[in-house]
C-alpha cells in the first residue's frame, strides 16, 4: 500500500500524520454510527471491550458487536491479554488514527515540505541549527556494570527526527559516554539509554523526576506519582535543567532495558506535542512514562501507550 500523509495547517502551525486511504467505503461502514465511532476512538490506545462499555455506559455486547466488525474490516488489532477475575480480557488498538476515502487516482499537488518550526524543540534546536550534544552508551563493556549499550539504532532514529527541525547543515555532534569530558557537560544534552549502559545518564539519574532505581529488582520510579514500573517495555522521557549548568537543559530518553529506551524514542518522535504538555498528573513537570508494544508481532517495539 502506498504511504499517504495528512497535513494540517492551522494558525501558522503545521502538523502531519500518516493516513490510511480507502477506495471501498464499506470498510468504514461500522464507523458511520455514533456509537461505533465512539468505540473506535476509545481504541486509540489499547483498550478492552468491558472497559469501553463501562466508560460509555452501554451494554458490553454492543461494544463487542463493533469490535467484531472492526476486526473483520481490519481496522483494529489485538495487542495484549490480561487475566481478570478468572477470565481473559483482550485489549485492542486502532491500526489507523487517520482515515480517508479516495474516489480516484486524482492528481496530487507535489509540494516540497519545509522543516517544522524549531521553536517547538528549543533549546535543543535553535534557529534551524542543532544546539545540543547527543550522548549514547558505548557498545563495549564499560562502567561499573561492564555493560554493552545497544541503543545506537534508537539514537539514529532520534537524530533523523531532530534533523527535520534543522536547515540541513548539521555537523557531527554526538559522543559515546566514554568519550565525554567535563567540558562537554555544560551545554544542552540529549542522553539516550539507561544508567547501566550510559554512564553520563548515571550521573544525572538521581536528579530526574523519573529515574531508574537498582534494588532487588531494577525499576523505573516516578517522583510525580510515586509509582514503580518493572516491565522491560517501560520507558520515560524527561526534559529538565542540566545539573552541571542550570542555564542549559537535558533531554532524557531511557528505560531500564533497550525495549524501554526504544519506547521512549518512539513516543518522542511520534508524539512530541503530547510529550511537551508535561506529565498528565502535574503539567509543570516535563516527564512522561510510556509503555511500548509490539503491534505487528515481529519482536520489535513499534507503538506506545502513555502511562503518565
Amino acid at each position: 500500500m502506498d504511504a499517504y500523509t495528512l497535513v494540517e495547517r492551522k494558525k501558522g502551525a503545521t502538523r502531519a500524520a500518516p493516513i490510511h486511504m480507502f477506495s471501498d467505503p464499506s470498510a468504514l461502514k461500522s464507523l458511520t454510527s455514533d456509537l461505533g465511532w465512539k468505540v473506535y476512538r476509545e481504541m486509540a490506545v489499547p483498550s478492552c471491550p468491558m472497559d469501553i462499555a463501562k466508560k460509555l455506559k452501554v451494554h458490553e455486547q454492543k461494544v463487542y458487536y463493533y469490535v467484531r466488525n472492526f476486526k473483520t474490516a481490519g481496522l483494529i488489532r489485538e495487542v495484549r491479554k490480561e487475566q481478570r477475575h478468572g477470565t481473559v480480557a483482550h485489549f485492542y488498538q486502532a491500526k489507523d488514527l487517520c482515515m480517508g476515502l479516495m474516489a480516484s487516482d486524482a492528481q496530487f499537488e507535489i509540494a516540497r515540505s519545509s522543516a517544522p518550526s524549531s521553536r517547538r524543540i528549543e533549546p535543543f534546536v535553535h534557529d534551524g541549527k542543532l544546539n545540543c550534544r547527543i550522548i549514547v552508551g558505548s557498545p563495549d563493556p564499560h562502567g561499573p556494570f561492564k555493560a554493552r549499550a545497544s541503543d545506537s539504532c534508537c539514537a539514529i532514529d532520534f537524530a533523523l527526527f531532530l534533523g527535520s527541525f534543522t536547515d540541513g547543515n548539521v555537523s557531527p555532534n554526538y559522543k559515546l559516554d566514554v568519550e565525554v569530558r567535563s567540558r562537554d557537560m555544560g551545554g544542552n544534552l540529549v542522553l539516550i539509554g539507561g544508567p547501566a549502559v550510559n554512564t553520563i545518564m548515571a550521573k544525572v539519574n538521581d536528579s530526574l523526576p523519573v529515574q531508574i532505581e537498582r534494588g532487588n529488582e531494577i525499576s523505573s520510579i516516578s517522583k510525580v506519582t510515586g509509582k514503580r514500573y518493572f516491565d522491560d517495555e517501560i520507558g520515560f522521557i524527561c526534559i529538565a535543567k542540566n545539573p552541571f549548568n542550570p542555564t542549559s537543559k537535558i533531554l532524557i530518553l531511557a528505560g531500564k532495558r533497550f525495549q524501554g529506551t526504544r519506547a521512549a524514542v518512539i513516543a518522542f518522535t511520534r508524539h512530541m506535542d503530547e510529550i511537551l504538555k508535561g506529565n498528565k498528573f502535574d503539567r509543570s513537570v516535563q516527564a512522561r512514562v510510556v509503555k511500548g508494544f509490539d503491534l505487528d508481532s515481529d519482536g520489535i517495539i513499534d507503538s506506545v501507550e502513555f502511562l503518565e
